[in-house]
């Protein structure tokens, strides 16, 4: 299979996935704030999060493998590569040993994460158990990277598919059954013990490997843990931006309000979400490649067209959200969560231009030169929880809010642009253009919508999902037209004639 067969493949499967998940959420989402409260479901938010830090413990060494696995089989070494196998199933067991002692030091820390202690017992308990799962998945994380390295994100997708409804629909039948935290956190361990059977079986197909203790230390690590040093960076940076929020609002305003922080940042999560699997994992493989390939001309004619595409697609998704995303809610989970909107409105600019550029990453991060992201993202991600801090503090939760959309604004309208411009060889101002150009269309097309048709935007589904499929009839010429080189039209044309 093609490179870009395995791109379509993968990322096609990964949309599929994202509608999965998405419906998912719109299902249970109301049922766990309906049938726990607002506070146990503050209580279950918080623990997520705590347990997302933890998930740091991986340092890195999943880019690092992504990275390099996918450049040594595009230089065609197959004993590199088996080599590299081994260095990362050393790293992972290590790992997940360390993240079961980071798991009993978290649970005892859990005070420092409360102002109240009426949830402190079952906000232990549920950090204890998402703590061993997260020890288990780094165990075999070296499977998922496997198949990650030879673009076959098709086969993730599928188990995530699998590993969501079966957890959707236990939820629902344990919810409604009245049964609480304790039942959503054995669901939780469940699926995610299935979704880890799964990518071993679909691992093995590719490269038979039985995960077994590595004792001795393999040659090259140090190479890797220099290349994950700088990849954990990164992702500490991105973590304080994403996770610092709902703790900062449980500490400070109270449990009661992480559900309406959660519900209106919840849409932009999703967002990231889509953006990545279209945009993210298989484009650092497939420009790993293209780099092992020894092809600097095609990475970057490569990584332009992403960048179009990926502007083209976080306009459209970004301008729907603030269009549709506050009627919806109103529908969705009630009048109660209004403050969900202001939170929704605040964020969705700076977060539309963050995934905008979101190939950036893969494209740094296959030429090993992440460490420039790295240190912005850890810079940003430090200020945003600074930022946030302080206007908590002094206007209450929407502060976690604009702390987040002045950082974002800061990294992605100025200093990534100009990263980008150096390392692509192109003009500060062209590449504004690059980014604005693609995206434009889709934001005056939001803004049209908006204008002519807010008052008839009600909460009521029907009328939603019919707004919803005008708005992308009317881009789909869009698309065709503007998105679309004239080449790429005449490709997708011959092959759908071809079809018939």
């Amino acid at each position: 299979m093609s490179l870009a067969r395995k791109l379509i493949r993968g990322s096609s499967v990964n949309l599929i996935e994202q509608v999965v998940k998405i419906v998912a959420m719109f299902v249970t989402t109301p049922l766990m704030v309906a049938q726990l409260g607002k506070e146990n479901y503050g209580t279950w938010i918080v623990a997520l999060t705590i347990i997302g830090y933890l998930r740091l413990l991986d340092l890195g060494v999943s880019f690092s493998g992504n990275r390099f696995l996918a450049r040594a089989l595009g230089a065609g070494d197959e004993a590199e590569y088996r080599r590299l196998v081994t260095s990362f199933v050393f790293l992972y067991q290590r790992i997940a040993l360390i993240a079961l002692a980071v798991t009993l030091i978290l649970s005892l820390a859990i005070p420092q994460f409360l102002s109240d202690d009426t949830f402190l017992h079952a906000t232990r308990w549920l950090v204890l158990g998402l703590g061993l799962v997260t020890a288990l998945r780094f165990w075999t994380r070296i499977y998922e990277v496997v198949l990650k390295s030879h673009l076959r994100y098709d086969q993730i997708g599928l188990s995530s598919v699998a590993r969501t409804i079966v957890q959707a629909v236990l939820v629902i039948l344990a919810l409604t059954q009245g049964y609480g935290l304790e039942a959503l956190l054995l669901i939780y361990i469940a699926t995610d013990a299935l979704d880890q059977i799964l990518l071993m079986i679909f691992s093995r197909r590719i490269l038979p490997l039985a995960l077994k203790p590595v004792l001795a230390r393999p040659e090259g690590i140090p190479e890797l843990a220099r290349y994950s040093a700088t990849s954990v960076m990164a992702t500490l940076g991105n973590q304080l931006r994403q996770g610092i929020d709902p703790l900062v609002i449980g500490h400070f305003s109270g449990l009661a309000l992480v559900p309406a922080y959660s519900i209106g940042n919840r849409f932009l999560t999703l967002f990231g979400d889509f953006i990545n699997s279209v945009f993210g994992g298989n484009f650092v493989a497939a420009f790993s490649q293209l780099d092992g390939r020894k092809d600097p001309e095609a990475l970057v004619r490569n990584f332009l067209t992403t960048l179009r595409f990926s502007c083209a697609v976080a306009a459209f998704g970004g301008v729907s959200i603030a269009v549709f995303g506050p009627p919806f809610i109103a529908r969705w989970v009630g009048p109660a969560f209004s403050d969900a909107n202001l939170v929704l409105y605040i964020l969705a600019g700076p977060t539309t231009l963050m995934m905008m550029q979101y190939p950036v990453w893969s494209f740094f991060y296959s030429q090993n030169r992440q460490h420039w992201l790295a240190a912005v993202a850890l810079g940003g991600g430090a200020f945003n929880a600074i930022l946030s801090i302080a206007l908590v503090i002094r206007i209450g939760f929407l502060g976690a809010a604009w702390g987040t959309a002045v950082e974002l604004t800061l990294v992605f309208g100025l200093v990534v642009p100009v990263l980008v411009s150096r390392f692509c060889g192109i003009a500060l101002p062209r590449y504004g253009w690059a980014i604005l150009k693609p995206a434009l269309p889709y934001l005056l097309q939001g803004w049209a919508v908006h204008y002519f048709f807010a008052d008839r935007l009600l909460p009521e589904y029907p009328r939603l999902f019919l707004a919803v499929v005008l708005q992308l009839a009317g881009a789909a010429p869009i698309f065709w037209w503007l998105t679309l080189s004239a080449i790429e039209r005449k490709r997708l044309a011959g092959r759908f004639f071809k079809a018939k």
